[in-house]
């Protein structure tokens, strides 16, 4: 189980599908406003790992919109996180942290 800072939740089932409730994420990296809010609902996970760096893909079935996060370890926590928009224009980080 993963919750954000509002609250939201992300639980990650073994068998590659996740449900959630208010989760935070970048949905849609062009669009800075409704589709970059919270979601909920279900969908699949998958996890990559490339040259080193751990990233987790969630796609939601029924809007067709997906949101990567990144893996990260700080001390003894492990933590997703994703940037909300562009970075560049200094728009905010969604980070989750494993219960």
């Amino acid at each position: 189980m993963w919750t954000d800072a509002r609250g939201g939740t992300l639980e990650l089932k073994p068998d590659g599908t996740f449900t959630s409730a208010d989760i935070c994420g970048d949905y849609d990296i062009d669009a800075y406003g409704p589709k970059n809010e919270p979601r909920s609902g279900s969908g699949t996970w998958a996890g990559e790992d490339r040259k080193g760096q751990s990233s987790v893909t969630v796609s939601f079935e029924a809007d067709d919109v997906s949101s990567a996060y990144r893996a990260l370890r700080d001390g003894k926590k492990l933590r997703l996180w994703a940037y909300v928009g562009d970075p560049d224009d200094g728009h905010s980080l969604c980070i989750l942290t494993q219960e």
